[in-house]
């Protein structure tokens, strides 16, 4: 017994030394002037001057009326070391200059609870209104309770606890939210996902190691960008895959309005192209945005790197050949359309 515990070691030890070469494979250098062609023009979509940033990842801002609506807060790209230790690294210095850009924020969004999801929502401190408004699984939300039990003006919204099929307004009415259940793509193959699980009690301290960022449930959002009662432009940040009954929903709510655009993930040729194709076909928006394509295990100071599985470059062209408005914005960019 003692003898098979030492080999059980000594293999996670090897998967654990393995990990820095298997990530740093999964990102290669994008030339910005092959980029160029395939970013999201000004005139892609009738948006009546709402400003939208993309941070990277899936780290999307939405600024309205003086107001911001946050979706994945995180951007600051921890190295491996931090990753596999959990020591990670003041990274504000890095982080403020985009910060400062940002209009306050009222409502924020987090699609699941891995790290690369949401453990930068410290950073974005100093921007959170008084009563903001945060939305993600019960999971997540308890992953990172450390940091926001103490906000008693902060509201908080358990997806799952919550009466279904409900918007959820900001205090400032300038956006409005409908949370819609999808599923989390396989890393490995067609069934194999990596930190999987959810925590079921509040954490004393937030995660460590990648490890310990479960996914918890794993959610899209429909938003809407108020101007009073009307819809001044409808929005659909998808994470994952957005499952045929949840597509279905979307496809009644578009009786109200149409998508403007369609955020969805691009991490894998295959796995996100197909992803990409089901839920288009269906809810057809007037264009669509590529995220989580770049490489987010590098420091955001190195050169650009899209994720290798994405072929970012060349299946945007093929899509954009096939019929669908599709583009990408660059990490640390805003366009006001």
């Amino acid at each position: 017994m003692k003898k098979v515990k030492i080999i059980t070691l000594l293999i996670f030890a090897l998967l654990i030394s393995l990990a820095p070469v298997k990530l740093m494979s999964l990102g290669k250098k994008v030339e910005l002037e092959i980029l160029q062609p395939l970013l999201l023009k000004k005139d892609a979509a009738s948006l009546k001057g709402i400003k939208i940033g993309f941070y990277g990842t899936s780290c999307i801002t939405v600024s309205y009326k003086g107001k911001t609506f946050l979706n994945d807060p995180f951007f600051s790209n921890p190295n491996y070391y931090q990753l596999m230790t959990g020591k990670y690294e003041d990274r504000s210095a890095v982080i403020q200059p985009a910060l400062n850009k940002l209009d306050s924020i009222s409502m924020v969004t987090i699609t699941h609870g891995h790290y690369d999801h949401c453990m930068d929502l410290p950073y974005f401190d100093s921007k959170y209104e008084y009563d903001a408004k945060f939305i993600s699984s019960s999971s997540t939300l308890r992953a990172l309770s450390p940091w926001i039990k103490d906000k008693k003006n902060w509201r908080q919204y358990h997806i799952e606890r919550m009466a279904q099929n409900n918007w959820i307004y900001s205090q400032d009415k300038n956006f409005r939210v409908y949370p819609v259940k999808s599923t989390h793509q396989a890393h490995i193959g067609k069934n194999i996902k990596l930190f999987s699980g959810s925590y079921e009690i509040p954490l004393n301290l937030t995660p460590g190691p990648v490890w310990q960022w479960l996914e918890g449930g794993t959610y899209s959002y429909l938003l809407d960008v108020m101007d009073g009662d009307n819809i001044a432009s409808r929005l659909l940040i998808i994470s994952g895959e957005v499952p045929d009954e949840s597509l279905e929903l979307l496809a009644q709510l578009q009786k109200e309005k149409q998508i403007d655009i369609m955020f969805t993930p691009f991490w894998h040729k295959e796995k996100s192209g197909e992803a990409f194709e089901t839920s288009y076909s269906k809810l057809h928006p007037k264009q669509v945005i590529f995220h989580h394509w770049n490489n987010f295990f590098k420091d955001p100071e190195k050169p650009l790197q899209s994720i290798r599985s994405s072929n970012i470059e060349d299946e945007v062209k093929e899509k954009r050949a096939e019929g669908y408005p599709v583009a990408i914005m660059l990490p640390f960019s805003e366009i006001t359309i």
